[in-house]
This record gives C-alpha cells, structure tokens and sequence, in this order.
C-alpha cells in the first residue's frame, strides 16, 4: 500500500510540474515543434532509432549464443522493446523490465536460469558501454559553463569505478564456482521462504551460466563493443530528431538533451513525467536558450521515448488480448 501511495505522489508531482511548463511554455513550444518538421529526417530517425534496438537486441542475443541459446531474433526486438516500456513507466532507473526480459525469454523456451543470466550480463554490459559516454557528456557540459552539473559528474565517476570494482570481484567470484545469487539467499536465509526456495535451482543455474560466459571473453568484448556502437547510434538519433523540427544541432545541444533524457529517468518519477521536460528547459537556458527551445527539446525526446515504447507496448497488448480471448474460449 505505501508503494502505491509512493507512485501515485510521485506521479501527481510529475504532472504538476508538466502542466507548469506546458503552461507557462507550451504554446511556443508547440509552434516550434509544428512549424516546419522534416520528413526526411524524421524518417532517418526512426530508422536509426530502430537500428539501435536491433544493435541492443542483438547484443543479447550474442550473450545468449554463448549459452548455446538461438532464441529468435524478430522476438528478442520484441522482448527488449516491451522490457523498455515497463523500465520507462516504472521508476528504476531503466531496470525495471528486466525482470520482464528474463521471463518472456523463459516463456519462449529458454531455460530460466539461462535467461536471468543473460539479462543480467546483458544489463551490466549495458552500464559499462553507457558510463564512458556519461562520463564525456557531464565533462564536456561542465566545461561549457554549466558549473552545476559538477556534483553530478563526480557521482557519475565514483559510480562508474563503484561498477567497475563490482564486476571485477563477481568475475573472480564465477571463475571459482564461488556464485553470486545463491550464496547471497543462503547467508540471508532467504530459503525460509517457500517462494524462494522453490526458485534455489534457477538462481543455481543462473550463477553456472553467468560462469559460463565470463570465460568468453572474446564473446563479452564483442558485446560490450556493440553496446558502444548502440551509443553513437542514440548520438544520431538525437541529431536527426532535432535536426527534423529544426531545434538546436550543435554538438553540446545534443549532448545536453541525452544527458537531460537520461538523468531524468534517474527519478523516482513514472516515465520521467515533467522531470524530462524540466530538465531539458534548465539545461539548455544555462546553455543560453529560451524556455520555449528548452521544452521544445524535451517534447522531442518524449516522442523518442514513445517510438522506442511503441512495438514493446504493441506486443504486450496483442499477448494480453490472446490470453483474454484463450481463457474466454476455454469458458
């Protein structure tokens, strides 16, 4: 009951706080965004856009190759985009669908333990090819003037050695059969619980996994380097949607906007609503712009978020519809 009451707080906050601007801003903003968009580049948007998806998705299923896994590819796009839109309506800092990542897969006939490995190597490869990228666009923003972000960039750091060390002693933990969830359950005696102790041999398998691909390292280098090319493709992304609606291009503009859209989903604020918005107009007036460009930059990022959402929130619906109408048909 007190998670509900968190997340219905949180989200009124986020509205309010859209409604602010969009009053305060919207009208111009609007005007800006309808003035004179770029079929074209809007086009090459989405192509990009998608073309991050596939390089995301086929990042995990190369991990899951390592498993002796062949999932198909048309549905692990499905499984990643349906993981995005839970992430992004649920406050997790993105990590939300994961748990929803690792059952479709599961449902799809790959073994769980199997699955929660390679989401979760999926997941911390991921981290790793992000925190470079996070790193530069604090730096570069905080050298162009904007002196406030000088707290955020040392948070970015300590967390990215915190990471790195994190993933230096589960390696050595895996290399010496040692595991990471199982013992943690056991020195918790977590097993007491019946739910838990009916999942011990999942958790088992997916330690023996997890084990089985860090001795690839040729196969997690290839991964880690697709998940530095998914970054340069957001980089497009931003450019080409900025470009179409013709918001500001220069290179600090966009970094700006993909550090605005990801710290905001850092709140604990559903689908960062109002918080992107906010976040983009505070960046870039510091940076020199006016509100109405300000909020002009977020709406934008929203309909990115929308279009990575989109097929992910498709198929859950269609799979809803089916099992309604499968259990109506067995009435």
């Amino acid at each position: 009951m007190r998670t509900k009451i968190i997340f219905v707080a949180n989200l009124v906050i986020g509205v309010g706080l859209l409604a602010f601007v969009l009053w305060k801003y919207g009208g111009p903003a609007l005007v800006t965004l309808g003035a004179a968009p770029s079929a074209p580049l809007l086009a090459g948007f989405l192509a990009t856009a998608f073309a991050t998806l596939v390089c995301l998705s086929w990042r995990w299923g190369y991990v899951l190759s390592g498993l002796c896994e062949s999932p198909s590819f048309f549905r692990l796009t499905l499984y990643r985009s349906a993981a995005h839109c839970l992430a992004v309506l649920v406050p997790s800092g993105k990590l939300g669908g994961d748990p929803l990542r690792a059952w479709l897969a599961s449902r799809d006939g790959i073994g769980p333990g199997k699955a929660v490995a390679s989401v979760a190597v999926d997941r911390t490869l991921e981290l790793a090819s992000n925190a470079p990228f996070s790193i530069l666009f604090g730096f570069l923003l905080l050298q162009h003037g904007i002196p406030q972000l000088e707290r955020v960039l040392i948070t970015v750091v300590v967390g990215t050695l915190g990471l790195a060390a994190g993933i230096f002693v589960a390696v050595r933990r895996l290399r010496r059969g040692a595991g990471l969830v199982t013992p943690l359950v056991l020195s918790m005696r977590l097993d007491r619980f019946r739910l838990v102790d009916r999942r011990l041999d999942v958790m088992a398998d997916a330690d023996t996994s997890a084990a089985q691909l860090v001795e690839q390292a040729r196969r997690m280098l290839g991964a880690f380097a697709a998940g530095l090319v998914a970054n340069l493709l957001v980089i497009g992304e931003f450019f080409l949607l900025l470009a179409a609606f013709g918001l500001p291009t220069d290179p600090i503009a966009i970094v700006a906007a993909i550090f605005a859209t990801g710290a905001a989903h850092m709140l604990p604020i559903p689908a960062g609503i109002g918080v992107l918005e906010g976040a983009t107009m505070w960046l870039f007036q510091l940076l020199g712009y006016s509100g109405e460009v300000g909020l002009a930059v977020g709406l934008a990022a929203r309909l990115r978020e929308l279009v990575w959402m989109l097929p992910g929130a498709i198929y859950l619906l269609a799979r809803s519809l089916n099992s309604s109408l499968g259990q109506a048909r067995g009435i």
